[in-house]
């Protein structure tokens, strides 16, 4: 039986691949290795931060796994530097293919990313990248658009690939977003445009946080500015469970108010 490497990282975007393993090669002819590799646990030296670590790479692929239940799979996780550490799995495993994205970054969607080009280069079996529909992200977001001051959002684990993140209303000014969970893990990303790649890739201009992590029975309170450039910047709110859902409620204020 064949087998097909796939990387993940855990980010919505690496899960395309997993979609498109399973609409394209059939389970009564291939076999799947998920690999997970983290980079920064070399730079760890708490061993039981290590441990947290790696076992929260392991739960990650064990629920990506169950979304493969007709396919045998095997899991992986290593330590390393990404690129470097799929070819050799590739190798260690006998994979004939690697199924990899572009890019695991959710604003680099015209770009192929450094641990694809290395894989690109370096792998000693077929590289097959996933194609994204290009799209210019000024004109077209996937997620749901929020535009009131105040709501409650329920957002999808990513495995869905479906609303598993959404659009925050930006205003003009000094403002505050406060953002309570009552189920599940966020990010809040603050995002500005870039005028080169028509896309949202720009830590704030303004020199603000460019992410919160958020989770349950949490209340947080952010300053915001969105008027950092010629287009106004882009507040997001991303699920960062692969199943479970998240839901949280946010309310935007007026700084002094």
């Amino acid at each position: 039986m064949n087998r097909i490497l796939v990387p993940i990282d855990g980010s919505p975007r690496s899960l395309i691949a997993i979609e498109h393993v399973k609409t394209t090669f059939s389970p009564k002819a291939f076999e799947i290795v998920l690999l997970m590799v983290h980079e920064n646990l070399m730079m760890i030296t708490d061993k039981e931060e290590i441990a947290r670590i790696h076992k929260d790479m392991e739960e990650q692929l064990e629920l990506i796994r169950s979304n493969l239940d007709k396919y045998e799979v095997i899991s992986k996780t290593a330590i390393g530097k990404p690129g470097q550490r799929i070819c050799e799995c590739a190798q260690e495993t006998g994979a004939s293919m690697i199924v990899i994205t572009k890019s695991t970054k959710p604003n680099h969607n015209n770009t192929i990313g450094m641990t694809a080009s290395y894989v690109i280069r370096h792998a000693g079996c077929n590289v097959l990248v996933v194609h994204e529909r290009a799209r210019n992200a000024k004109e077209s977001y996937r997620g749901m658009i929020y535009r009131s001051a105040e709501s409650t959002v329920n957002l999808r684990g990513a495995l869905s690939l479906k609303q598993s993140e959404c659009m925050l209303p930006s205003v003009a000014g000094n403002v505050i977003y406060r953002i309570h969970v009552t189920r599940g893990r966020v990010r809040f990303l603050h995002r500005s445009y870039n005028s080169d790649t028509k896309e949202w890739s720009l830590p704030p201009v303004n020199g603000e946080e460019e992410f919160y992590d958020i989770s349950t029975g949490e209340t947080v309170e952010i300053p915001v500015n969105a008027e950092g450039g010629e287009v106004i910047d882009r507040i997001r709110v991303v699920n960062r469970n692969m199943k479970t859902e998240a839901v949280f409620h946010y309310q935007i204020r007026k700084e002094n108010q």
